[in-house]
């Protein structure tokens, strides 16, 4: 009897163990998910926000004015880079045709490089870079002796339109690999989906709140918020609270993060 009664509390020690285990794991593994899924839909939040409000600086640019239809505004901004690229020549006043809606735009001969750079994530990749160096001869106008130095293949040009360029005597060719910015390989189109804020893994049906607002001279701004409410906070295990953090606005351009 003694030892069966020694075996059962036994027993209900090492499932205290066990429990007190799993409760230790518990405490350190979910918050540490938890604040991981923070961290991601803020940093998520603030993409696309910022996505939004260059998309409607680039609006401006070409209408002079706002808007909070993201349809309209994704729309017209793509369709204006991609005329600009199709045709060189499409630029200063233009109008451009959109769902039976015709658009009067100024469009920069540089608009559809802005656009796609701002709209896509920059990769460096190791890029195969040849230089070629050249000896040539130069009359020198003073002396009136040819002289010789070494330059590269972009100033080639330039020396050889010159009435004293004398001759090319030798080149030599080198490869050397280099890094570059490449912003065209992970470029991104902008779509009605980046109107949603994502505030949790179980929240992501809000959409940003987008507002067309007047300086003290009448001039037009645009602002967006993130529409985070105290209600949005969870309860995770029944003891675990997911706080969203706080809601965040760009006004102006201006991030409302920028100097936290």
């Amino acid at each position: 009897m003694n030892k069966q009664s020694y075996d059962k509390k036994i027993n209900i020690l090492d499932w205290s163990v066990i429990s007190a285990i799993i409760i230790m794991l518990l405490m350190v593994y979910v918050p540490q998910n938890i604040w991981a899924e923070e961290e991601k839909h803020k940093n998520n939040r603030r993409k696309k926000m910022e996505i939004i409000s260059d998309a409607e600086d680039f609006y401006f640019e070409l209408t002079g004015k706002y808007t909070t239809n993201v349809k309209e505004l994704f729309l017209l901004v793509e369709s204006a880079m991609d005329s600009l690229i199709a045709d060189s020549t499409f630029i200063g006043k233009q109008k451009i045709n959109i769902n039976n809606l015709t658009y009067d735009i100024i469009l920069e001969k540089d608009f559809h490089i802005r656009v796609d750079t701002t709209f896509s994530y920059s990769e460096n990749i190791s890029a195969v870079v040849i230089d070629t160096t050249y000896t040539i001869g130069v009359k020198n106008e003073e002396t009136s002796i040819i002289d010789t130095f070494a330059i590269n293949s972009k100033h080639l040009l330039k020396y050889k339109k010159s009435i004293l360029f004398d001759d090319i005597y030798s080149y030599e060719t080198n490869e050397r690999v280099e890094m570059i910015t490449n912003y065209l390989r992970k470029k991104f189109h902008l779509k009605d989906s980046l109107i949603y804020c994502p505030i949790s893994d179980n929240n992501l049906s809000k959409k940003f709140i987008l507002e067309i607002m007047k300086t003290e001279h009448n001039e037009p701004i645009f602002k967006i918020t993130s529409p985070i409410k105290d209600e949005d906070k969870e309860w995770r295990y029944g003891i675990f609270r997911y706080y969203p953090g706080k809601k965040e606005i760009i006004k102006d351009g201006i991030k409302s993060w920028a100097s936290n």
